[in-house]
């Protein structure tokens, strides 16, 4: 409905804040980790939101970066995950760790957010990293890679690329070789992910 809310700053406390714009307040919910990027009150701020909308209830929530909105949309399409403990992770974990509890598949740190016991630990990392879009699959790749690394995946993405592969199901297949392996050369890369592609068929 909305791509972002940019106005005046009215009334700011760590899981919501008011954005007045054209005489019109805001009510937005948002996670911590977007709290810590706003200014202060009377100052004008930008958020990418999400109009989520449920039998009973209409809610706005709030974003400093299109990342962090996108990592709320991936997490809300976990079973069993709705927007408050999205935004709760996303409080208490930022996206950098998120993609590395994914990488090493760290039940324990994910347990620590409120409300988020073993078992929902585990379906959210396995549900998690196959709901990465293409912003995110970068990203996570960029994250939890070493430059090298980084470096063998873009020349791999770009070779694959030059094979008419799409950019998508490219990505994918790179971030899950990369999860499971540690890469000496574009080359490699690029030959799991084609024999990943035949073995489809």
């Amino acid at each position: 409905m909305f791509e972002y809310i940019s106005g005046t700053i009215v009334e700011k406390k760590t899981t919501n804040i008011v954005l007045e714009t054209n005489g019109i307040g805001y009510y937005i919910t948002i996670p911590i980790s977007t709290y810590d990027k706003l200014g202060e009150l009377g100052s004008v701020s930008k958020l990418y939101t999400h109009f989520h909308v449920r039998e009973n209830e209409q809610r706005l929530f709030g974003f400093a970066t299109k990342e962090e909105r996108i990592m709320f949309n991936s997490l809300l399409k976990v079973a069993g995950i709705g927007p408050k403990i999205a935004i709760s992770i996303l409080s208490g974990i930022s996206i950098k760790d998120l993609f590395d509890v994914v990488a090493s598949q760290d039940v324990k740190l994910l347990s620590t957010v409120p409300g988020i016991g073993k078992k929902s630990s585990e379906r959210i990392i396995v549900e998690l990293k196959d709901s990465f879009d293409d912003t995110l699959t970068s990203k996570f790749i960029e994250y939890t890679a070493t430059k090298e690394e980084q470096s063998f995946a873009q020349d791999a993405e770009d070779a694959l690329l030059s094979l008419g592969y799409s950019k998508a199901s490219v990505l994918k297949q790179i971030q899950k070789y990369m999860t499971d392996n540690n890469p000496v050369s574009a080359e490699e890369i690029v030959k799991a992910v084609i024999r990943n592609f035949y073995s489809k068929k």
